[in-house]
């Protein structure tokens, strides 16, 4: 869990982050085209699988972030970096080009805020619009992350999950930040991911908004067990071998 000084505060007691290197995102050009035939959009169903496609809306200046689809809708108090200094970047719910086409010229975005998996509004000429042709899986049953290429898996791990008292939360997130820890042999290893997830048991923890993240651990015999306030805990060498994966901000995370 995230605190304004420790990244993952509730998974255990953890020592200052600094912010790794941050991967670029490959830019795209989304199509322009309108609505597809079927009677649904894909950013009008929740956010999930079907519709997070590695789409990333980075803003261009303080994010203007709205309730709706339209420049009068509230707007939504979100700041231009994380609370350890990230830029903030958004996942773009469904194809942004058909989404543009039939609002004119809104993307919509899975926030990085309370309650999980809210939605929100930018509009596309406030953002760099990136595509990633990754995204992360966590199957909680089976303790198991996958990261998928191109839908091809490229890395797979056993993991440690949250507790039945504090679980890690199911759905749809994204990752917010990428933290190099200062001591990498300590209680979050040499890495974290902070995730657009947070605890539905911890309103907070150490201060912070109890954030849900991905990381290492210093106690690697309690991988593929239920031991965590709801972080996702790997080895010390699989957090290095995902880190290698060069995962981009943005990119979507699965859990299940």
């Amino acid at each position: 869990m995230a605190t304004a000084v420790l990244v993952l505060g509730a998974c255990s007691n953890g020592d200052r982050p600094t912010l790794a290197d941050r991967p670029a995102s490959t830019s795209v050009t989304s199509t322009t085209g309108g609505p597809t035939s079927t009677t649904i959009r894909l950013d009008e169903l929740a956010p999930g699988t079907e519709n997070l496609l590695g789409y990333i809306a980075t803003p261009l200046a303080d994010p203007d972030v709205r309730t709706a689809p339209d420049p009068q809708a509230e707007k939504l108090d979100i700041g231009p970096t994380t609370e350890v200094g990230a830029p903030t970047t958004f996942a773009v719910i469904g194809d942004p080009g058909v989404t543009a086409a039939a609002t004119s010229g809104w993307y919509k975005i899975l926030l990085p805020t309370r309650p999980n998996q809210g939605t929100g509004w930018v509009p596309a000429a406030s953002v760099t619009l990136t595509q990633t042709p990754m995204r992360v899986f966590i199957d909680l049953a089976n303790r198991k992350l996958r990261v998928e290429n191109n839908g091809a898996s490229v890395f797979d791990t056993t993991v440690a999950i949250g507790t039945d008292e504090n679980p890690t939360p199911v759905g749809a997130s994204f990752v917010t930040e990428l933290i190099q820890n200062t001591n990498p042999s300590g209680d979050y290893g040499p890495y974290a991911f902070g995730l657009a997830m947070h605890s539905e048991t911890l309103t907070e923890f150490n201060g912070g908004p109890g954030q849900v993240g991905i990381h290492g651990t210093n106690q690697p015999d309690l991988i593929g067990q239920a031991v965590s306030h709801g972080c996702i805990r790997l080895t010390n060498d699989a957090i290095k071998s995902m880190v290698d994966l060069q995962l981009p901000l943005g990119v979507p995370v699965l859990i299940s």
